[in-house]
């Protein structure tokens, strides 16, 4: 597909010059000689990449930058420089700009760097198709713990490995199944899902692999279980180290083999699905105790997520239960906390997780009868805490353990730190000085 490259230069017979040399070269050229005319043709078209000008007549090109990247973040825009502004136009690529070129601009070297532009605009084009994807899905994190997760759990969406999601109740696993599912070459059918916690051993058999007529007294009618409904698509299998030994041995041969058998039939039915799986449990454990089979784990754990507790990505804490609290007022204007119960709230330790914050913030979003929900709106055990904390700084404890924790996971590279904290070296160095974390 013919790809479109915006010049912007208040020197026509240049702009002509070089739009000609484009089109030759299969790329469609569009020529703007001032910001207005830029901005104009940009709302009307579809461009693909931009060559802008540092020297727009009496305009300073670089302040249309920040205006072309706000329309299109995605934009590739490649800075066209004289030998006295290199300065500049290096200053312009931390401000966003692709890259930038030297006059005279030599055009085996404006075709190379078009061509990374374009590439790297495929490529983000790309990945805002597989955003969009999960738009709906309520992952909300700050945790770097929990990005490294997603960014991993996205690389694996592409794969067809099974996988095996480990975590405490509450942590969010079905989410992180159903993200790996949306980002898979299998999200065009929904994913279908099982607690196995939820049905006792018989029953939990027919529901995975269904049954024929007559397999045993009530069975009027076949009936295809989750493997079966799952042609093409993805089989989330949650709590699966709830399930009896005799399962287990079933759904490992459905593993290996990619075949099953409904209940009374002869018949073997080839099956084409992703597993993944999740658990709360400790499989290895069971696996001791002789309640978890081995090579079972083995087929599952070729690619493991462990999902860490809330209580360890604290910074994910007040983040989740304003969105939560948005949520419980429905269409209503949003209640909101006072500092008092943000506090609060970072300081227990939610042993339920994910699904105990939200059931705290149900509770209070009832109970509170002002705008305003204050420490005595929330659940017992969670306002607790505030006799257990007074005369504590609970956002200063939760900071500096956040700093401590961010240092350590950059292998005590300052500099890292300081951006995975989105804040300036100048500032953790500053933190670090208040806490008394400085080395030496």
């Amino acid at each position: 597909m013919q790809k479109t490259v915006l010049i912007i230069d208040d020197r026509v017979r240049l702009c002509e010059s070089l739009a000609s040399s484009l089109a030759e070269r299969g790329y469609r050229p569009l020529s703007a000689y001032d910001s207005s005319s830029a901005l104009e043709l940009f709302s009307r078209e579809k461009v693909d990449v931009a060559l802008l000008d540092i020297r727009l007549g009496d305009e300073n090109g670089l302040s249309l930058l920040p205006k072309l990247l706000r329309l299109k973040p995605s934009l590739p825009v490649i800075v066209i420089t004289g030998y006295g502004t290199l300065e500049i136009a290096i200053e312009s690529i931390k401000s966003g700009a692709f890259d930038y070129l030297q006059k005279p601009v030599r055009m085996d070297k404006l075709l190379k760097v078009l061509d990374n532009a374009l590439k790297l605009s495929s490529l983000e084009e790309e990945n805002q198709r597989l955003r969009s994807q999960v738009r709906g899905l309520p992952i909300v994190t700050e945790s770097q713990a929990m990005r490294e997760i997603l960014a991993r759990a996205t690389r694996l969406a592409s794969s067809e490995l099974p996988i095996l999601i480990c975590g405490e109740s509450g942590t969010g696993k079905e989410l992180i199944a159903g993200f790996i599912h949306e980002n898979s070459g299998r999200a065009a059918l929904p994913m279908q899902s099982v607690n196995c916690a939820a049905f006792p051993e018989s029953l939990l058999d027919n529901e995975l692999f269904g049954h024929e007529r007559g397999a045993f007294t009530g069975a009027n009618a076949l009936f295809r279980g989750v493997f079966e409904r799952s042609q093409g698509t993805s089989l989330f299998l949650d709590e699966i180290g709830d399930m009896q030994v005799g399962i287990q041995a079933k759904i490992l041969r459905a593993i290996q083999n990619k075949e099953i058998r409904r209940l009374g039939g002869a018949e073997t039915i080839s099956i084409d699905l992703r597993f993944i799986a999740a658990t709360n449990r400790d499989l290895q454990a069971q696996i001791d105790a002789g309640t978890f089979r081995s090579d079972l784990l083995y087929r599952l754990n070729t690619a493991t997520l462990v999902v860490p507790p809330l209580r360890d990505r604290r910074e994910d804490i007040i983040p989740l239960a304003r969105i939560f609290i948005a949520e419980a007022c429905g269409g209503a204007e949003p209640k909101r906390f006072d500092e008092d119960t943000e506090n609060l709230l970072l300081a227990h330790d939610w042993p339920g997780n994910i699904r105990e914050l939200r059931s705290a913030v149900f509770y209070a979003a009832t109970i509170a009868v002002d705008r305003i929900i204050s420490p005595m709106d929330l659940p017992s055990t969670v306002a607790k805490k505030a006799s257990d904390t007074a005369g504590t700084n609970i956002r200063e404890n939760f900071e500096k353990s956040l700093i401590q924790r961010t240092i350590h996971e950059a292998g005590n590279n300052k500099k890292l730190a300081a951006e995975r904290l989105s804040m300036s070296r100048a500032t953790l160095y500053n933190k670090l000085h208040k806490y008394g974390l400085l080395d030496g």
